[in-house]
């Protein structure tokens, strides 16, 4: 019994060192591998601390609330509106012009069926149906002169020489009848030559002129033409001003709206994001330590109990031999450990 009582002590002594000795080498090595962690933690702190009450405070004030969107000025909105006004008067003048000469291809027509007539026949005709008046004129002095001079003197010469109905009268006045009758014919080709040149002149003339009017009539409608259409640019720049500085407004409208909606989503996630997404969330993988040394002691003190009980007599006599005699009986000893409290051995006696 008292070998037994030995081994039990000394088993227990030599687990519980061993546990403790165990116990202390995890914590050590649970300490190392927090160390990152527990040296962080300080500042960790302090950040979260900080990020928090910039948090608050950017929340508390809010998403901006001033002026965000800078519209057209009165100097811009006058020089719009004069520029949509005078594109409206441009258009009505445009249109006017183009009015009036909507024609000019009808009168290039008109005027290329002219160009395609006999003009030598018309001044022909022009100059028979308009010279007789101006022959008539031209022959006036040489008509009377035939009737009152020549041919008076010749019946007067013959009256006198008693040779009335001679025919050496008849001769005179046929002379003096062929004689107007050259003088007119001259004349009036001449007359009629002239007319005709005057008629071919004229014509080529006022041709001319019709071409040059007509033209302007077809530079009036080009004229009409584009200033519709720069008119019509103007009108719709100006309508296209507004029309962006509306929509800018509206995506001004949208932004703040979008803004003021996500504000406080947008602050919380960039806090997410920039403090706690960037700091360590765990020391890192730690064992727990479940080496328990009065658990142990007990384990080594039963341990000791049975080897003390089986190979105690054995060591006896094997240590007798050397000390010259047997060894005396040890006494029993009362244990008064808490480690054998409450598993049914005595404590004390």
């Amino acid at each position: 019994m008292v070998w037994q009582a030995v081994g039990a002590i000394a088993g227990g002594l030599l687990a519980n060192s061993a546990a403790k000795k165990q116990a202390k080498a995890q914590d050590a090595a649970t300490r190392l591998q927090m160390q990152g962690y527990t040296d962080a933690r300080p500042y960790i702190q302090d950040m979260y601390k900080k990020g928090q009450d910039a948090l608050n405070n950017q929340l508390n004030t809010g998403y901006y609330g001033g002026p965000s969107y800078a519209g057209l000025n009165n100097m811009q909105t006058g020089a719009i509106d004069q520029q949509y006004n005078f594109g409206q008067n441009a258009f009505g003048m445009g249109s006017q012009l183009m009015h009036q000469g909507q024609n000019y291809g009808q009168n290039y027509q008109n005027l290329f069926n002219q160009a395609g007539q006999d003009q030598i026949g018309n001044a022909v005709n022009y100059a028979n149906a308009n010279s007789q008046p101006l022959i008539d004129a031209a022959l006036r002095d040489s008509t009377r002169n035939l009737q009152e001079n020549t041919l008076t003197s010749i019946g007067l010469g013959a009256s006198g020489s008693g040779n009335t109905n001679s025919s050496r009268a008849g001769v005179a006045e046929a002379i003096a009848g062929r004689d107007y009758a050259d003088r007119a014919a001259d004349t009036s080709a001449g007359i009629r030559d002239r007319l005709a040149k005057d008629y071919l002149t004229q014509s080529q003339n006022q041709f001319a002129n019709q071409m040059n009017a007509n033209q302007g009539l077809g530079n009036a409608f080009n004229t009409g033409f584009g200033m519709g259409n720069t008119a019509t640019a103007n009108m719709i720049n100006a309508g296209g001003m507004y029309q962006k500085d509306l929509q800018n407004q509206y995506t001004d409208a949208q932004t703040r709206f979008e803004g003021e909606r996500d504000f406080a989503s947008n602050a919380l996630g960039d806090y997410n994001a920039q403090i706690l997404g960037r700091a360590p969330q765990t020391p890192g993988t730690v064992k727990a330590n479940f080496v328990d040394p009065t658990a142990a002691a007990m384990s080594g003190a039963m341990s000791g109990f049975g080897f003390g009980g089986k190979f105690g007599p054995q060591l006896s006599n094997m240590f007798s031999g050397f000390g010259g005699g047997a060894s005396p009986v040890p006494q029993m000893q009362y244990i008064n450990a808490p480690a054998y409290q409450g598993m049914g051995y005595t404590s004390g006696r």
